[in-house]
């Protein structure tokens, strides 16, 4: 049983220094999804405005507009349908969004936790008095039942705390200011939430931790307020843990979750049971990438996890295996969203826009016509049918390369972190990639170096990438490893490369059990492909049925280039 296994989801989830430990002990790594737009719709993922203004002043920015959070896609859903409609509408998104099928598909994957984004005025009226919106905490209640039936760790976000936290569209506020950190009673209001929160739900291991605040001072002109942000840390925790000291607690920095600076300190030191939750997009899949986090995480021994983030699948795939090293998961963004070529980011499932969406989105961006009542109805009334799981897409194979499972491509540089057995290369690549390794990463053959400057013509850079165009260079006695995982039938492992001097290559795939498959090859040394060696056979090796495997390249005498590993998958025989 592997530390991303869903057997290890039981029993509370607590930290043990830098990693995290379930009820038993056992180390365990987070691996899943941010469900965006359930409970904090926000519109560039369901066909509405886009992510940012194009205007870009201070002013604009801090302007809501149609259909970019939660509460103006309710207002015009409200403008669009009336007033009764707009009600039952909030309703069904906030109970269809999310069903059970999500949670079982997750678990079929093989993810082991869901981040579960909400927003505050779903559970507490924004009205003078504290009154608790009980269908709200309803709706969470059934999706932690969903979570315990099909052992997924839940964390819960807050990601639009009362006021507003981010002074983006994201916390679902008022307008694009951090109210929470300037005003008293929105940050007294957020405090008695979390209490709520700590009394409905101490008593429920399901929820894997508390995400007290989601990218807290991430507008413009909010650096100022960053001090509040570790004094609001330091009031709510001690108020959390006089109802709960069961729950693991994650705790983001400012701007975007990626400023280390508050992180001087023990925020929870009786219980010492918080992490360090980052967000990262578009990463270099290196471990020189985690540095200032890794930093962090040993300074204050907390494990780090990357609540939200992602990249493209190959991407994904290397780095959060490296990260995993470091004992550090992942919940990616977002679990689903609509499939709209005019829309921003990658999801694990996709769902069609309504026919008419087209008409819809003149109005929403462009003060348009307005769309009558009744096609309006018709419009909204088909999106809520259509992102229903018997209607969207799958994305298998991004989800295979997040996982690292059979079905997948790997270039030659994205071995497993300390795998390697080097000559000690001392010169660097042409990307100062991964150069920490000691690996000789040669650029492809055929390819160019990166273009760092523009030639006077004025013609744009040339595009260049490590993972596209380096290769892995190994002499005698180097070797590197390269780890699949949730093989559940027999996989076929192939090398796709070049032999560079004569010798002989050896190819071994290990099992947890410590059972190996070793493949020997002879190397003409003529720049022959690998994959029509002197035998005329592929260099590859057959992978059995396992949670994981790991396969090892290693070069006995001679040289080759690595471009690929291929990990093709097969179905039952």
């Amino acid at each position: 049983m592997n530390q991303f296994s869903r057997e290890r989801v039981k029993g509370f989830l607590h930290t043990d220094g830098t990693r995290m430990v379930n009820g038993d002990g056992e180390p365990i790594v987070l691996r899943g999804w941010g469900v965006g737009c359930w409970m904090n719709p926000e519109g560039f993922m369901i066909g509405g405005v886009p992510l940012f203004t194009e205007v870009g002043t201070f002013e604009d920015f801090a302007l809501p507009r149609r259909f970019e959070r939660g509460r103006t896609m309710e207002s015009t859903v409200r403008e669009l349908c009336g007033t009764a409609y707009a009600k039952e509408f909030a309703r069904r998104w906030y109970r269809e969004y999310l069903q059970e099928e999500d949670i079982r598909l997750m678990a079929e994957m093989g993810y082991n936790s869901v981040r579960l984004p909400v927003s505050a005025r779903l559970f507490l009226e924004e009205e003078p008095e504290i009154r608790w919106i009980e269908e709200g905490f309803a709706v969470v209640d059934q999706v932690l039942d969903w979570c315990e039936k099909y052992r997924i760790y839940a964390i819960l976000d807050m990601h639009g705390a009362p006021g507003g936290q981010s002074a983006l569209a994201c916390d679902d506020g008022l307008d694009n200011r951090p109210h929470m950190f300037m005003e008293p009673e929105s940050r007294e209001r957020t405090i008695f939430l979390w209490e709520e929160f700590a009394r409905r739900y101490a008593k429920r291991w399901i929820v894997g931790g508390y995400d007290l605040i989601n990218e807290p001072l991430s507008g413009p002109d909010c650096r100022r307020l960053i001090p509040e942000l570790g004094k609001f840390y330091d009031e709510l925790i001690p108020r959390i843990r006089k109802i709960d000291t069961k729950h693991m607690l994650t705790l983001e920095g400012a701007v975007f979750s990626m400023d280390m600076d508050i992180f001087d300190h023990d925020y929870d030191p009786r219980w010492h049971n918080w992490c360090i939750h980052i967000h990262y997009y578009g990463f270099s899949p290196q471990v020189r990438d985690l540095y200032r986090f890794l930093d962090a995480s040993l300074r204050c021994q907390v494990p780090i996890w990357i609540g939200e983030g992602g990249s493209d699948p190959v991407s994904n795939s290397i780095f959060y295996e490296i990260a995993a090293a470091y004992d550090i998961g992942y919940a990616l963004w977002s679990w689903k969203k609509a499939d709209d070529p005019k829309g921003d980011g990658r999801a694990a499932v996709s769902y069609p826009l309504p026919d008419n969406w087209d008409v819809m989105r003149e109005f929403i961006r462009n003060g348009g016509p307005r769309p009558s009542y009744r096609e309006s109805r018709k419009i909204f009334d088909e999106m809520l049918e259509k992102m229903k799981p018997e209607n969207y897409t799958i994305d298998w194979t991004y989800n295979r390369y997040n996982l690292r499972q059979p079905g997948i491509r790997l270039p030659g540089v994205g071995f497993d972190e300390g795998s390697q057995k080097a000559g000690g290369w001392r010169f660097g690549n042409a990307f100062g990639y991964r150069t920490e390794t000691g690996m000789k990463m040669p650029l492809r053959p055929g390819v160019l170096p990166p273009q760092r400057v523009v030639v006077p013509t004025g013609e744009k850079l040339r595009e260049s990438d490590p993972l596209r165009d380096l290769c892995l260079e190994l002499g005698e006695g180097e070797q590197v490893s390269y780890t699949i995982r949730d093989v559940t039938n027999s996989c076929l492992v192939r090398i796709c490369g070049r032999d560079m001097a004569p010798g002989k290559l050896q190819v071994i795939c290990e099992d947890p059990e410590g059972k190996k498959e070793v493949s020997e090859t002879l190397l003409a040394g003529a720049g022959r492909s690998l994959t029509e060696s002197s035998s005329g056979t592929a260099v590859q090796v057959q992978a059995a049925k396992a949670e994981w495997q790991k396969i090892t390249v290693r070069v006995i005498s001679g040289c080759v280039q690595i471009d690929e590993v291929e990990f093709v998958r097969q179905e039952n025989r």
